[in-house]
């Protein structure tokens, strides 16, 4: 009897263990999505770990912060994401839909998705400082 308890609190503590392994692995794959506004062609939208968005179009490149969960007055979910130079990305969930509200406009932009892609994870070799 006492052999099957330690069993089976050593199952269940490699199980968390295995769990924790894959939460806090580096490889996590991160998303992108190519977006083409009528203002602003090619844009593409990039989000990693730790909320961390960038926004990169022509030879423009922005980065954001977090990302805010609102609802419109007709109570539809909306994710918003401020990026450094004024622009604000709107991204309804439900809809799929995209729109930019750029610095100092009046009106939002409607935004076509051109692609979605995960980027591929890299490995990074370890390097270790010999002593000379």
């Amino acid at each position: 009897m006492l052999y099957s308890h330690k069993k089976s609190a050593m199952m269940k503590i490699i199980l968390i263990i295995s769990l924790l392994n894959i939460f806090i692995s580096p490889s996590f794959a991160r998303t992108a999505v190519t977006l083409s506004c009528n203002l602003r062609k090619n844009v593409i939208i990039s989000r990693f770990q730790y909320q961390l968005s960038t926004m990169k179009w022509g030879d423009q490149f922005q980065v954001a912060s977090g990302e805010k969960k609102h609802q419109t007055k007709d109570h539809v979910p909306v994710l918003s994401t401020f990026f450094q130079n004024g622009d604000v990305l709107f991204f309804f969930p439900e809809s799929k839909k995209y729109f930019f509200l750029y610095s100092g406009a009046k009106t939002p932009d409607s935004c076509v998705v051109v692609a979605h892609y995960t980027y591929p994870v890299i490995q990074l070799p370890y390097y270790k400082k010999s002593r000379s």
